[in-house]
């Protein structure tokens, strides 16, 4: 049997949770990164939970299936591929355990501190660090200045870059 492999798909038209269903009822594995946010209605303070990044999926199978899946499901979903090839990408095993690591992760308040950013590859370059105490104990990353605040950047090259902030310098060390 082929390896199975990450992938990473953008869902159309709120087909998120159904193509999810699909998924896992043929027995792969999925992830969907989810973030809690809270928010005043009527004077209360409520938690919701929202897509951290609408439509995108990551599904674990073989080629041979997502590919025929495509087939069956063709204006519902796109799936990231390989620009030299035109083939599905495979993501590497450790960035997709880091990512879903530090998009599950919340802190203390139960909130999630990190933010979505575009991928664009100009945030290759930097030091790479990994984070050796706390909540994102294990983490790889580069680390970058945003916005004056340093960051320590996660992603998954030409699909995903998510931002954590607030992760002390004595914590990380250089790779």
């Amino acid at each position: 049997m082929e390896n199975l492999n990450w992938f990473a798909l953008r869902a159309f038209w709120n087909k998120t949770q159904s193509l999810i269903d699909q998924i896992n009822k043929a027995g792969f594995k999925t992830y969907y990164a989810i973030r809690t946010i809270d928010s005043m209605e009527g004077g209360n303070l409520e938690y919701k939970q929202e897509p951290l990044m609408s439509g995108l999926l990551f599904v674990q199978c073989t080629m041979d299936w997502l590919q025929n899946f495509k087939q069956k499901h063709i204006n519902q979903f796109m799936i990231y591929t390989d620009a030299a090839t035109g083939k599905p990408a495979p993501i590497r095993d450790s960035e997709m355990d880091v990512f879903i690591m530090v998009t599950s992760a919340q802190n203390n308040d139960g909130q999630q501190v990190i933010e979505v950013l575009e991928p664009k590859p100009q945030y290759a370059k930097g030091d790479l660090v990994r984070v050796t105490q706390g909540l994102y104990k294990g983490a790889t990353g580069i680390v970058k200045r945003i916005k004056k605040d340093r960051k320590l950047l996660v992603s998954i090259y030409g699909v995903a870059v998510v931002a954590i902030s607030h992760i002390p310098m004595c914590y990380l060390e250089k790779i």
